[in-house]
């Protein structure tokens, strides 16, 4: 060892070192290089979970679904995270900073985040939860937001195949002489839907939706919030209605072609209780009842509504791709996530397969009045309706 040092150090050493001098310089040159290769690589060393505030060792109470926020340090760049719930994956991005909503039921759950650079990865300490309740989510301020989608035109759509062979289906006024008084509308401008249906027969049912042409920033959107207000006239009996339905739908170009995301819900007045469009036992998609009921509304008063809505992966997670490209982009099925009545937020929590029509690429709402007798008007006004999608 003193040998090659000496050697290493001088040209000029003694005759018997000068043998090894080009060893063990080279020998020096590569502990160098591997040192330098070594740094370069570096390794993922902490994560930090800005949001929600936990504490090792101790139950956090939580609202769902959760924001959660994180980032690591890191002698390189971060190339994803990944959240684990209950050690199942809910989360994954490729990005150097994570910011998801997550849902979950309620109860008490553990929590920990995984973070990855090109060389390693770091794992948080595992966090104990408790949901405690739920809330509507803040869209963060790069989302898309149409607002007003109300003050608008929509199609009426009377055909068979909606759900009868007599359906009678139209769009009637909405000004401040009729029912309701607009002045006390939400927005109060004087602007909204007018949904009416006469039935001719027992379950004749009509579409009433608005669609918005193909639009590349429609296919980024793997959350969705949707907030309406509505009323139903007390002209209106309720043992007349056999369902109102309310519907998010979503057309997206993927790599196997156009998939339909259906977010479909309907309040069931026969069993006063709220459905969703879910995989059935027959195994296929069909009105399945949620936990929420009653969910028959009274008439007479405006009722107001946020449907929060997410496209996650087969396996029921969230992926956030690096770019939004047919190839990338695995969020192939329907999350349901939470529901808010009148303030009051409930968990849904059911998950389907999206389905490939012959459809373009588009993004649209809909409404739908199912009456349970002949000779029967229903109607349905709707005002200060938002679409926010990120």
């Amino acid at each position: 060892m003193c040998e090659r040092v000496l050697c290493c150090a001088s040209a000029d050493a003694r005759p018997n070192l000068l043998c090894n001098f080009a060893r063990c310089c080279a020998v020096l040159l590569a502990s160098f290089i591997l040192l330098a290769v070594t740094a370069a690589q570096g390794a993922v060393l902490s994560v930090s979970i800005q949001s929600p505030h936990l504490v090792s060792g101790q139950v956090t109470n939580v609202v769902s679904p959760i924001h959660l926020q994180a980032t690591a340090e890191d002698q390189q760049q971060i190339t994803g995270y990944v959240v684990y719930v209950d050690n199942q994956n809910v989360f994954r991005n490729f990005s150097p900073s994570a910011d998801a909503w997550i849902s979950l039921p309620p109860g008490q759950h553990s929590l920990y985040v995984k973070a990855w650079d090109a060389q390693s990865n770091f794992t948080t300490t595992t966090y104990k939860i408790n949901v405690t309740g739920f809330a509507p989510p803040t869209p963060p301020a790069h989302a898309h937001r149409m607002i007003n989608l109300d003050n608008s035109p929509f199609t009426v759509d009377n055909n068979p195949d909606v759900g009868g062979d007599c359906n009678n289906g139209s769009v009637g006024g909405f000004s401040s002489n009729s029912d309701p008084n607009t002045r006390n509308t939400p927005s109060s401008d004087g602007s909204g839907q007018h949904f009416l249906l006469k039935s001719r027969c027992t379950y004749d049912d009509s579409l009433f939706y608005r669609k918005f042409p193909n639009d590349t920033k429609y296919a980024a959107a793997t959350n969705y919030l949707w907030d309406f207000w509505f009323y139903i006239p007390t002209t209106t009996k309720t043992e007349t209605i056999q369902a109102l339905e309310f519907d998010l739908f979503h057309a997206v170009q993927m790599d196997d072609g156009v998939h339909e995301f259906m977010f479909g819900t309907q309040c069931n007045y026969i069993k006063n209780r709220l459905q969703l469009w879910l995989p059935a036992n027959s195994g296929n998609l069909s009105w399945v009842d949620s936990s929420v009921t009653p969910c028959r509304f009274s008439p007479g008063t405006w009722h107001h509504v946020t449907y929060f809505l997410q496209r996650v992966t087969s396996a029921g997670y969230q992926e956030i791709p690096r770019s939004f490209t047919p190839s990338s982009d695995n969020n192939t099925s329907t999350r349901f996530v939470s529901l808010t009545i009148d303030g009051k937020t409930s968990y849904l929590g059911g998950v389907a397969w999206s389905t490939k029509p012959n459809w373009s690429p588009t993004i649209g709402i809909q409404h739908q009045l199912d009456s349970s007798t002949p000779d029967a008007t229903i109607e349905e006004y709707v005002d200060a309706e938002s679409l926010i999608w990120w």
